[in-house]
């Protein structure tokens, strides 16, 4: 129960996943939340406990809901009677185009990608700071830029990025607080046509998909080996710059 233990919101599948497996080989214990991917949940858990003898546990929340956040911080207490790193992974994309798309639709992305990490920030924070923890938010390098058929998605997560910057601040000198920028990564769940794929895969420098793994070793490094690291954000896009 002395190990560092990290919470991962999103963690059944995915970069999440990814990430829960990389910590789990660094020796930590894992919380690791879900909110419809019972199946996929449970099954890493089970992986992630024949691993170095990693202890993981598993929590159901609808990240909508206000009391979420306290939820999820009270059982990992509860349970490992610690938690040192928090990452924010959990998070809603599907196409808006902006033209076409109600603005009521905007509340669902700031929901889940904006309003979610930041009550667990809040909730996590005294937690996190008994031990000089650390906080890690999924952004995107879209972030930057703008995209014009995900423009609320890109709303929130630009925002997120802001608030990733006010908290490094706010939470210093106890709590380092970064951000990691995925570039193409997965192919989302929704159908993506192969000249598009073809073409940003092309806009990267390395010339090729990454992987989930990338990310995952970007999000430890930023956890447990960047002590002099706060306020900042990586990108890990194959040197995708231009990606207009």
């Amino acid at each position: 129960m002395s190990r560092p233990t990290v919470l991962i919101t999103g963690a059944a599948r995915r970069i999440g996943r990814a990430t829960a497996l990389a910590f789990a080989k660094k020796g930590c214990n894992l919380v690791l939340h879900y909110n419809q991917s019972e199946a996929e949940a449970t099954k890493l858990a089970d992986e992630l406990n024949q691993l170095n003898d990693t202890a993981s546990i598993t929590v159901q929340a609808d990240l909508n809901a206000e009391s979420a956040a306290s939820q999820l911080v009270d059982k990992t207490l509860n349970h490992f009677n610690r938690l040192d790193h928090l990452v924010n992974n959990a998070s809603v994309f599907y196409p808006t185009p902006l033209i076409h798309t109600p603005v009521e639709n905007l509340s669902a992305f700031l929901t889940t990608n904006l309003f979610a990490p930041v009550r667990l920030i809040n909730q996590a924070a005294t937690a996190i700071k008994t031990n000089k923890g650390s906080i890690v938010n999924l952004i995107d390098i879209y972030a930057d830029a703008g995209l014009a058929d995900h423009s609320f998605y890109v709303a929130a997560k630009s925002a997120l990025k802001t608030i990733t910057h006010a908290c490094a601040q706010r939470f210093a000198p106890d709590i380092r607080v970064n951000g990691v920028s995925p570039g193409a990564i997965l192919w989302p769940d929704i159908p993506v046509e192969q000249a598009k794929k073809k073409a940003i895969i092309n806009h990267s420098a390395l010339k090729t998909l990454g992987h989930p793994e990338n990310i995952a070793e970007t999000i430890v490094y930023l956890c447990l080996n960047a002590h002099y690291t706060t306020g900042s954000i990586i990108r890990v896009d194959g040197g995708r710059r231009d990606y207009l």
